[in-house]
């Protein structure tokens, strides 16, 4: 018993240090809700509404986890979603509107969006 002692300990020790390791990591790194690339939804409702509902999720816990965070700062975080995920075609949607070259119903669509949220958090 004398022999395993030492390594029961070391075993113990190891063990404690990385449980705190994985703590401070998770506390200092805030996970955001799960969310698909946008290609991922269904274009029917159901896949609207999905996707909406995912936004909103992951939109809220990024403002909880950045309470100073501005709408640039929301638009890296997304982008860096997109990067990090894979979302190709996120990510070329995103520089075709860049280059002007989007879609102008969509572009409306989403400048409406926009301002309705700046306008709501104005008054």
């Amino acid at each position: 018993m004398k022999g395993k002692k030492p390594y029961i300990i070391s075993v113990i020790i190891i063990f404690i240090v990385i449980s705190a390791i994985s703590y401070i990591y998770i506390k200092q790194k805030p996970i955001l809700a799960h969310q698909k690339c946008s290609n991922e939804y269904g274009t029917d409702d159901a896949g609207s509404k999905a996707y909406l509902a995912d936004m909103d999720k992951w939109t809220n816990d990024f403002f909880d986890s950045h309470p100073g965070a501005n709408l640039t700062d929301w638009s890296k975080a997304r982008y860096q979603f997109w990067v990090d995920n894979g979302c190709t075609e996120s990510i070329a949607a995103y520089n075709k509107v860049r280059e002007g070259k989007g879609d102008p119903a969509t572009i409306k669509t989403v400048d409406e969006a926009i301002q309705g949220v700046l306008d709501k958090k104005s008054q």
